[in-house]
């Protein structure tokens, strides 16, 4: 800067020029050999012109690039001194010989003051260490030279900084360090939340058994965390990458809907929530999967790279929820079971009020009747009489047996399917059986349950089929009691669930056989009757 500002005017050079020139000519005493010729003269002046008017040319050209010269000067300072960037130049003892205005700024002091400082004094201590070890790189290497340390302003602020740097000799040959600073702190502090976030990331992610995965969709080739890795049973070395390979390692039962779900989701640019199966060696595990398709250029419609997402190992919590179904079922059939019991035991109440009160009474009133039938005129009436009494007896027995059937709890099972379906055939619904059940007696109430169940398909073969015809099959294989009924009625469209839900009678016996973890298929045809095959579990 000093020299430029040495630098004299065009006019000034000129004339320092010609008394130089004017001094020589008057040392060498130059003197003409002749006189020279009116020709002569008239070539020299002409010469003279010529070099006057080359030197006037070669004046404007010197002028015009000293003022490009000193334009460019401008710019070089304005763009070093007001840079975003801190420029220093440090000696070799790491004394300030120039700053810019940002360099000022960042310490917090003006240039003049900074000017004769060294730089160290401005760098926090626990980044000295840093900055004494970057200078001695710039004095023993002569590369460029780059380093990150905490900048102390004098007004208490740090600054996180990026320096570079590169030592250079001046044309005394001195050693000269010069330096740029950049201001980091925002760039620092944002990494430090991105860390941070990533961190609390990835404690949630281990804190809820959560792992992450991403597919490129060019390469077909899939990445997973060492989670991942842990929920699949490998090592990261074992896992070859491949797309194809992760749906290998999927339950068969489970791979179609799986491969299904993600063409979906790649054609419909739409996310994909599964719950799929592994076998990771002989434990079955069970899988959520979440994910959706990220890069997808919308301007040039270029198609998605990119396929992530999180999976969560819900073995655990699947094990929860089939434990509390058990519970739930098993509520339902204690809850069913007490129902049964109260409705059995009603049953037996009324059955033996009527069979010890009325059916008494009725007996009672024949017997009297039979007293006066000797001495009686109207024999016939008392005929009469004596057929509604017999018949009265007679449905009174047929409703006890149904409410309460005495010979089920005192012979078992077998007597009592017997009994039942000899009261319930007629000329107009034959009813032919096939009882190969156990001759040992069963849990009363498993028997009680068996004979509500056949009482109640045979009761609908009557009501609603209308057959003319049932079959009771019943037998024991491998502690499983089979039921197997089916008639010769008009049928119905099974597919017809307000059908199935019609009165109670399915109701009941279904409830029943959920009572003892049994199933129930029922299948029929329109015209052509009903098949309903029913399978309980006991433990005789």
């Amino acid at each position: 800067m000093k020299k430029y500002a040495s630098i004299l005017s065009n006019n000034e050079y000129l004339k320092l020029f010609r008394q130089k020139a004017e001094t020589i000519l008057n040392n060498k005493a130059w003197k003409p050999d002749s006189l020279l010729s009116g020709m002569e003269v008239q070539e020299l002046l002409h010469e003279l012109q010529v070099f006057q008017i080359e030197l006037e040319m070669q004046n404007d050209e010197l002028r015009s690039s000293h003022e490009s010269l000193e334009l460019e000067r401008k710019k070089f300072l304005s763009l070093y001194d007001l840079a975003p960037v801190g420029y220093f130049i440090l000696n070799q003892f790491g004394v300030i010989e120039e700053v810019n205005t940002t360099g000022s700024q960042m310490i917090g002091a003006p240039k003049a003051i900074l000017l004769k400082q060294r730089l160290q004094e401005f760098i926090a201590t626990e980044s000295i260490k840093n900055f004494y070890a970057f200078i001695r790189k710039l004095q023993n290497t002569g590369q460029k030279q780059n380093c990150q340390l905490w900048l102390k302003a004098s007004t208490g602020q740090s600054y996180y900084t990026q320096i570079e740097g590169v030592g250079v000799r001046n044309a005394s040959g001195d050693k000269q360090f010069y330096i740029a600073a950049v201001d980091i702190t925002e760039r620092m502090e944002a990494e430090q939340r991105l860390y941070n976030a990533n961190e609390r990331l990835k404690m949630t992610l281990e804190a809820s058994a959560t792992g992450t995965w991403e597919i490129d969709l060019q390469k077909r080739t899939i990445f997973m965390d060492d989670y991942c890795y842990t929920i699949y049973g490998y090592k990261p070395w074992e896992f070859d990458g491949k797309y194809e390979t992760f749906f290998e390692a999927i339950h068969p039962d489970d791979a179609d809907k799986m491969r299904s779900a993600f063409e979906t989701a790649l054609k419909e640019s739409t996310e994909i929530d599964l719950e799929y199966r592994i076998k990771n060696g002989s434990v079955l595990k069970y899988l959520r999967v979440r994910g959706h398709i990220i890069n997808k250029d919308k301007d040039n419609n270029k198609a998605a790279s990119h396929f992530v997402g999180i999976m969560i190992d819900i073995t655990e919590s699947k094990k929860l929820e089939a434990n509390t179904e058990g519970l739930r079922l098993n509520q339902e059939r204690n809850i069913n079971k007490a129902v049964l019991q109260v409705q059995e035991n009603e049953r037996k109440r009324i059955s033996e009020s009527l069979h010890d009160s009325v059916s008494q009474l009725l007996y009672a009133i024949r017997l009297n009747f039979q007293n006066y039938k000797e001495v009686s005129a109207k024999k016939d009436d008392f005929a009469a009489i004596n057929d509604l009494i017999d018949q009265a007896i007679k449905e009174t027995r047929n409703i006890s047996f149904e409410l309460a059937p005495s010979i089920l709890t005192d012979f078992g099972l077998r007597e009592g399917l017997k009994e039942m379906i000899k009261r319930i055939s007629m000329p107009q619904f034959v009813v032919k059986s096939q009882l190969s059940i156990l001759k040992a007696r069963l849990d009363p109430n498993l028997e009680i349950s068996v004979f509500r169940i056949v009482q109640e398909l045979l009761n609908n073969s009557i009501k609603h089929g209308r057959a003319t015809e049932a079959h009771v099959k019943i037998n024991t294989i491998n502690g499983h009691i089979n039921i197997l009924v089916n008639d010769n009625g008009i049928g119905f469209n099974v597919k017809d669930t307000d059908y199935l839900l019609k009165g109670s009678g399915l109701r009941s016996i279904k409830n029943r056989v959920n009572l003892y973890n049994g199933s129930m298929d029922i299948k029929s045809t329109v015209d052509k009757g009903t098949s309903v095959y029913i399978i309980l579990k006991h433990d005789n």
